[in-house]
């Protein structure tokens, strides 16, 4: 894996890349403590993490993040992306010290309500960030072809359409 360092940016902390990182590298495996929903809401209400915290790998499972996987920030054009379960790939080549950064909503339950504003700057920023839904169609297409789409996102959206499609 590339060494990553961290500094300060726009939003707080972020990762940034320490040498050139070639499209398709796993930068980071998302460590840390697996947790059910029912652990993660205790842990909310206990003031242990914030409701924007926890990194989904199934619909009723999470990682309690590790320090340095939790300061990945969001972008709305994201440079990396999570394969598999919690493997975080670069999307593309990625320069020697640019930020690295991945789109929180492809992590995030379609029927979940959870928000929060959108700082990323990009040029395609949707300016806030919410449950895979919000992924607009042509850059949910491409991270289909990327294949990072977690199953657990895949499962729903299929799920979603065909119930959209049967409601007609």
């Amino acid at each position: 894996m590339p060494h990553l360092c961290i500094k300060a940016t726009n939003t707080g902390d972020g990762v940034f890349a320490l040498s050139d990182i070639p499209q398709g590298t796993v930068v980071r495996v998302m460590s840390g403590e697996r947790m059910t929903g029912e652990d993660i809401e205790a842990a909310i209400d206990r003031g242990e993490v914030c409701a924007d915290d926890p990194f989904q790998i199934d619909e009723e499972l999470f990682i309690k993040l590790d320090r340095i996987p939790y300061l990945f920030n969001h972008s709305c054009d994201p440079n990396t992306g999570v394969r598999d379960v919690n493997q975080l790939v670069a999307l593309r080549d990625i320069a020697h010290g640019e930020e690295l950064t991945y789109d929180y909503s492809t992590t995030v339950c379609t029927h979940s309500v959870w928000r929060m504003a959108c700082l990323c700057g990009s040029p395609h920023c949707r300016h806030v960030i919410q449950n895979a839904r919000s992924i607009p169609q042509q850059q949910r297409a491409r991270y289909r072809a990327l294949r990072v789409i977690p199953a657990f996102i895949e499962r729903e959206l299929i799920r979603r359409t065909r119930r959209g499609a049967n409601a007609s």
